[in-house]
């Protein structure tokens, strides 16, 4: 069982994999799908192997290397959940920035809005709005609050958001 922070703001141990409740339930889920299917993978091994040419045996190294695929995947998942410590987000932090909460940002340059829950890096997801509290905009916004500005650098150069909301 993960250990659970009662707040988003620890520090946490560097073997210590900082997780939302939501992504440990994705990460038990994959878990369970991959160890339901490999039954199959290995069944397709065994009937590849029936045809006794291992040499030119296409369908027998393709289910050879998926299976290869799910068993290091496997390993990887259930070393992440023992290592987990779900972050859930601490109502006295208010409008605080911190592991586990959902900041609408706006950037001062060009007026685009953007919309980012910050999570632990093993959940990270940029294109799906989640960014890592080790990222470069998740360094930056780190314990500042609604209404604030912050610079960020980011690779292309700095840019400067205005934290309009914090939820979570």
């Amino acid at each position: 069982m993960p250990k659970v922070s009662k707040t988003a703001c620890v520090q946490l141990q560097s073997d210590m994999c900082a997780l939302t409740q939501k992504g440990y339930d994705n990460i038990v889920k994959e878990l369970g799908d991959l160890k339901n299917q490999r039954p199959q993978v290995l069944d397709d091994i065994r009937r590849a192997a029936a045809d006794k040419d291992f040499r030119e045996n296409a369908p027998l190294h393709a289910a050879r290397e998926q299976l290869s695929y799910m068993d290091g995947r496997i390993q990887e998942l259930e070393a992440t959940l023992k290592n987990a410590t779900i972050i859930a987000p601490n109502k006295q932090h208010g409008l605080q920035i911190c592991l586990g909460k959902t900041v609408t940002l706006v950037d001062l340059a060009s007026g685009k809005m953007h919309c980012y829950t910050i999570v632990g890096p093993k959940e990270a997801n940029p294109t799906g709005g989640k960014i890592s509290h080790i990222s470069p905009i998740g360094k930056a916004l780190i314990g500042h609050s609604q209404g604030e500005t912050v610079d960020v650098v980011v690779p292309s150069g700095k840019v400067c958001y205005r934290i309009d909301a914090v939820d979570g």
